[in-house]
């Protein structure tokens, strides 16, 4: 392009503007043409409620999570928006409770009513804070406007007395149970709740009467007032008296069964089986009273397994099934001519022994107990052949003579006769198996323990016994120097049942086994130092065994290269540990256990041994030791498997 051609283009192009610039100028807005129009405030539509609706429901569950920081931020979300305000009012008086800011909640429950004077939930807000705040005299007339403001004065006055007695004010509560039966005109209202405060209060006679007119009225509420006049430990102290009031008030001609059942519930709990049962034993004669002492009993019976796990309540748990096998003995017996009643109460009375077995509670004289357990199971196998609990229990009381008791023998004769029982089913009789071959070893009668578990692991339809049985002839074969059959087994046996308990213990053996045997500084005659503490286990000869693994121990620290991994030795010195607590040594436990962290720190029990350290010297009273040691495994093996058990601990350590 030439450029005259350009400047003639340049030239029209500068006309043109000339022409266009007034038109342009005309046309452009003024500036307050120009500024953008301010929106108007969004409003609410049914689909923006909506979500309103869901994050309230949000906020709901934040503040039942005591989740305080996000209900808080979410709180301030929502209070921008003025549809939600009046809804948000509780939530804020929540939210300040749970700050435990309790002045402010009554601050906030105060501005709120003085909008909504009859918003009854507004009132029980205040009552609550009033009562956290220490001021009882405007908490009662705050309570006044509560009831009086609800649409159902029954249930908002039950809410009002449990308010009083979570604040521990027995006197208003009673009170105001005292006023709310004048209003409402039913002289029973919370006779439960009352005698349980009237107990605060130290007037024991009072609380007795209240019980016994609540009995009277219902006796279906022996479970309900039983409950109530032992939480939280309202009894305590108050016992003896509130007992001599019942003995009185039991001797009324209008006395109820339940009556004489409470007091003896009530013995039971301060461990006096005794009297609890020479009580109860009259009332074993009628059929009807009868009936009533074995509802009573299924309670116990399912309570009984919880008492026996808390340390702090084994009296209580020991004196329940000595009453539970006195009582449940009873019924069953053959004198007792209702085939029902002693049908159920067989079924319990196995249960009884069951849980008195696993958790020993077996009195001053276990040897007696066992005695004693073996006619009970008899008893129970007349009255009741099907019960579900009866071939466990035998099955757990023949362990026990076994382990605890130290004769074995005894243990397979019971076991023999029993499978003598043509009503056992099929379980049960894998079961009575497995444990007789078990007592067979532990008898030291080998060959007929092999006998016994070589038949039941060839059986196809007891695919899970049977596979215990492998292990225990793995084992054997192990103990007895089969290296490679038993390396075999173990193989078999992770492998076809690794759900099983003894799976991981399979493996590690059998891969212990092929370690070894390419072990340059091991080699067979070394496994076969092992193989005698396998032999002792086996053999159930506990002493013997810890020195069996000291030997192995001793021998390994000689011969091997510490250098490299030792699993066999380092299993062996587990193993010892274990003994050792076992034995009752807990002191050489906790020696052991230092020994596997520093020579197998990369070995498979060195968690363990820390986790189990820090147990032992917590029992011992080293409290700061065994800090250190559960805080080292914090640091060094953060992915142990009860990493949040050792949290635990450390934080019950002072």
């Amino acid at each position: 392009m030439s450029l005259r051609h350009t400047r003639g283009g340049l030239l029209v192009s500068g006309l043109t503007l000339a022409l266009l610039l007034p038109l342009l100028l005309a046309a452009r807005p003024s500036p307050a043409q120009d500024a953008r129009p301010v929106p108007r405030a969004s409003q609410v539509t049914p689909h923006s409620l909506t979500d309103l609706r869901r994050r309230l429901v949000e906020l709901d569950r934040l503040l039942t999570l005591r989740s305080v920081g996000r209900a808080e931020k979410l709180l301030e979300d929502l209070s921008l928006h003025s549809p939600l305000a009046g809804e948000l009012i509780p939530r804020r008086i929540r939210l300040a409770q749970l700050r435990e800011d309790h002045r402010q909640a009554v601050d906030l429950a105060r501005q709120a009513l003085r909008d909504d004077p009859e918003n009854s939930g507004l009132w029980r807000s205040l009552t609550a804070g009033l009562l956290a705040v220490d001021e009882p005299d405007s908490a009662r007339m705050a309570v006044e406007r509560f009831i009086g403001t609800s649409i159902n004065p029954r249930s908002s006055g039950m809410v009002a007395v449990e308010l009083f007695q979570g604040a521990d004010r027995p006197g208003l509560a009673v009170a105001l149970i005292d006023s709310l039966r004048a209003s409402l005109g039913d002289e029973h209202f919370l006779a439960r709740q009352k005698a349980a405060e009237l107990l605060a209060l130290d007037r024991e006679q009072e609380a007795a009467d209240e019980a016994v007119a609540d009995l009277r009225y219902n006796p279906f509420n022996l479970a309900l007032v039983r409950t109530e006049l032992l939480e939280d430990g309202s009894m305590d102290g108050h016992l003896e008296k509130f007992l001599e009031r019942l003995d009185a008030r039991s001797r009324d001609p209008q006395r109820r069964v339940v009556e004489i059942l409470l007091a003896a519930n009530l013995l039971l709990v301060d461990g006096q089986a005794e009297p609890a049962v020479t009580r109860v034993q009259p009332l074993l004669k009628a059929r009807g009273s009868t009936r009533t002492c074995l509802q009573n009993a299924t309670t116990l019976v399912r309570e009984l397994p919880l008492l026996a796990e808390d340390e702090a309540r084994r009296a209580e748990a020991a004196a329940t099934a000595d009453y539970l096998l006195a009582v449940l003995g009873r019924i069953t017996d053959e004198q007792n001519d209702d085939p029902n009643l002693r049908k159920r109460a067989a079924d319990h009375l196995a249960a009884v022994c069951e849980t008195a077995l696993e958790h020993r509670i077996l009195g001053a004289d276990p040897a007696a107990a066992a005695d004693r357990f073996g006619d009970l199971l008899v008893q129970v196998a007349r009255a009741n052949p099907q019960s579900e609990h009866l071939y466990s229990s035998q099955i757990k009381l023949a362990v026990y003579v076994r382990d605890q008791m130290g004769r074995p023998r005894a243990a397979a004769r019971r076991l023999e006769s029993l499978l003598l029982d043509l009503d056992m089913p099929l379980p049960g009789v894998a079961l009575v198996r497995l444990t007789l071959g078990e007592c067979y070893l532990a008898a030291g009668d080998t060959s007929r323990g092999r006998i016994v578990l070589t038949r039941l692991g060839r059986e196809p339809r007891f695919r899970e016994a049977g596979g215990h049985a492998h292990y225990h002839l793995a084992r054997l074969d192990l103990a007895q120097g089969h290296l490679a059959t038993a390396q075999d087994r173990f193989a078999v046996v992770a492998l076809d049942n690794p759900a099983a308990p003894y799976a991981n213990d399979a493996l590690e053996l059998g891969l212990a086994i092929a370690e070894e045997m390419d072990n340059p500084s091991g080699g067979p005659d070394f496994m076969l130092l092992y193989s005698q503490a396998v032999y002792y286990d086996l053999v159930a000869q506990p002493q013997k065994r810890i020195e069996a693994l000291e030997n192995f121990i001793a021998a390994g620290l000689e011969r091997l290269d510490m250098a490299e991994p030792q699993h066999l030795l380092e299993r062996a010195r587990w193993d010892l540990a274990q003994a050792h607590v076992a034995a009752g040594r807990p002191a050489d436990a906790v020696a052991v256990c230092r020994d596997i962290v520093r020579d197998h720190p990369d070995g498979r029990f060195p968690a363990e041994a820390l986790m189990l350290q820090g147990r032992l010297l917590r029992g011992l009273g080293h409290e700061a030791r065994a800090r250190s040691a559960l805080e080292q495994l914090l640091v060094q093996y953060p992915d142990f498997l009860f990493v949040d058990d050792a949290r635990d601990i450390l934080r019950s350590l002072p």
